[in-house]
């Protein structure tokens, strides 16, 4: 009986920070000027771009950027038509196209190793879509440790309801809740490149 509570107090826990964790943070009218991107639409990548355009954020990370989500480097100026000045921004590394990416878990390890490249940073804005945004932010922030993770959602405008569980996405974010309080290196997935460099 007492093992049926413990389960009942976990789940609710998990699911009281699935709730929590799909919207835009309360902190995202300033948010952090370290921008990562996990790809998966382009609208997340779109608003990204915009932020490092208009002087909201000094570089920007995107994880993820290959084949699979539909993003190779290669053909990101046929993409997004960058302006000459972000297309230096890219060769000078304000923008990274990380490819190595093809999970969740790749893409918060993908970003803790290009956090720990810059010990300065103690907060970062995360973009990723609504549905996303729970286990992403909960991976994220477990794969950084003490760095500040400020959830930006990249589809605001989409119809949601608070209450309305997703069971697929919470079935995942409770597998990514308890896979991530495991050492980094049981985590599922290929180590990125960027964390060999």
């Amino acid at each position: 009986m007492a093992g049926l509570g413990v389960v009942s107090v976990l789940i609710s826990a998990m699911l009281f920070d699935y709730i929590l964790r799909m919207d835009t943070d309360e902190r995202a009218d300033d948010p952090p000027r370290s921008v990562v991107v996990f790809t998966g639409a382009y609208d997340r990548i779109d608003l990204g771009l915009e932020m490092i355009a208009s002087d909201r954020a000094d570089q920007l990370l995107i994880s993820g950027a290959n084949r699979t989500s539909g993003l190779i480097p290669d053909r990101f100026p046929a993409l997004f038509d960058p302006t000459p000045e972000q297309s230096e921004w890219i060769s000078s590394g304000r923008i990274v196209l990380a490819p190595d990416s093809h999970s969740t878990f790749e893409n918060a390890l993908e970003t803790a190793c290009w956090l720990e490249k810059q010990p300065e940073v103690d907060s970062v804005t995360l973009i990723t879509s609504r549905r996303h945004m729970a286990r992403a932010s909960l991976a994220l922030q477990r794969s950084v440790g003490s760095v500040s993770v400020v959830r930006l959602v990249s589809d605001p405008a989409e119809p949601y309801d608070r209450l309305e569980i997703d069971l697929n996405e919470f079935s995942k974010f409770s597998a990514t809740w308890l896979i991530t309080l495991l050492p980094k290196s049981f985590w599922p997935g290929d180590t990125p490149s960027l964390c060999e460099t």
